[in-house]
């Protein structure tokens, strides 16, 4: 099996995510895991964003906005079907955004920085899934969160090894069709 990595430069724009298609394209034939980070600038965004809501900005809604039109830019550029799933699914991510905000900050910054921050990279590989599909290559969504573990420590959470490799050895590389 590979396992590619691709980093936030590599999906900041629609060109970007084209760019990393023709390279999965050309390992299709072979066992993939691909891991894609947060857009862009997004892991920015969002820091800022967790900042604004923490301290009760009210630019808080503003730059919830911004994070919302560049997402929504890049997947109307890429998906042809405006009825593609993949955009309820980020309104969805969108809407327990707005949940989050909605509320009073926890008490420490972590867990607020953890709730928000995570985001990112949910949004990014729910684009990035629903192109490989319109482009037909054959490719499943998966929730990194349900395979790796980690302590409660917020923001420098530790690997909990030993649950986090029963879960990918018992449950995702039998997903993913592989053996370890």
């Amino acid at each position: 099996m590979r396992v590619f990595k691709f980093g936030g430069a590599s999906v900041k724009n629609a060109e970007g995510v084209r760019n990393i298609t023709e390279i999965i394209r050309k390992y299709s034939g072979e066992p993939l895991l691909v891991v894609i980070s947060a857009m862009g600038e997004t892991t920015n965004a969002l820091e800022k964003l967790c900042q604004a809501f923490f301290r009760r900005d009210p630019e808080a809604g503003a730059l919830l906005e911004e994070i919302k039109a560049a997402h929504n830019a890049i997947a109307a550029e890429l998906i042809k079907d405006k009825k593609n799933p993949v955009f309820d699914a980020l309104n969805n991510l969108f809407v327990e955004l707005e949940w989050i905000l909605e509320e009073e900050p926890h008490a420490d910054f972590n867990f607020v920085y953890d709730q928000i921050v995570s985001l990112g990279e949910l949004l990014s590989t729910r684009i990035v899934a629903a192109f490989l599909g319109q482009e037909d290559i054959r490719s499943r969504w998966i929730d990194a969160r349900n395979y790796i573990h980690t302590d409660n420590t917020y923001r420098e959470g530790r690997l909990k090894w030993e649950l986090t490799e029963h879960r990918i050895r018992e449950e995702l590389l039998p997903l993913l069709g592989t053996r370890c």
